[in-house]
């Protein structure tokens, strides 16, 4: 009888110890994540880009792309959502033979078929290559760019830029 007393008095203290180690764990839980959020309100991932940096450099990657005439240009990712909901807009705003997208990521056929209003759709190792020529460090990126290649508005939707317009 005195080994049973023993053994319940040896399974008790495991779990008070472990209710204490759980709550220990719970609390330090709770700490991180309001340091995360604190950390997410204070710089979010996207405030560390600004697609406006890019205005007036002149890539002429993207020249090559636009036919040396004022153009739209869209980046998207395979990956990304926003990307996907905004290619239809980007696709409405960006007008007859005014845009190019440039989809990055494999595979691409998801979201070219939201581009199919777009004349021009880049997408493979080309692709890449131009989201380096241009710094592009966020998905979706939105350019307006003149005939030379110079960028001349930025944004990360399709509402920072402009209309298109024939006078650019």
């Amino acid at each position: 009888m005195a080994f049973l007393v023993v053994a319940l008095v040896l399974v008790a203290a495991l779990c008070v110890f472990q209710l204490v180690l759980v709550l220990a764990v719970l609390r330090r839980l709770r700490e991180h994540e309001t340091r995360f959020e604190q950390l997410a309100r204070s710089r979010g991932p996207m405030d560390a880009y600004d697609p406006n940096e890019l205005v007036g450099r002149r890539i002429p990657e993207l020249a090559a792309h636009t036919g040396g005439e004022p153009r739209t240009v869209g980046f998207f990712s395979v990956g990304c959502e926003a990307c996907h909901e905004q290619a239809p807009e980007f696709v409405a705003a960006a007008g007859v033979g005014d845009a190019s997208a440039i989809v990055v990521g494999a595979p691409a056929d998801e979201l070219t078929g939201l581009l199919g209003g777009v004349p021009v759709v880049v997408t493979g190792e080309e692709a890449d290559g131009l989201m380096r020529a241009v710094d592009v460090k966020a998905f979706p990126t939105f350019l307006r760019v003149d005939g030379d290649g110079v960028i001349v508005r930025a944004g990360i939707a399709v509402a920072d830029l402009p209309a298109a317009t024939p006078a650019l």
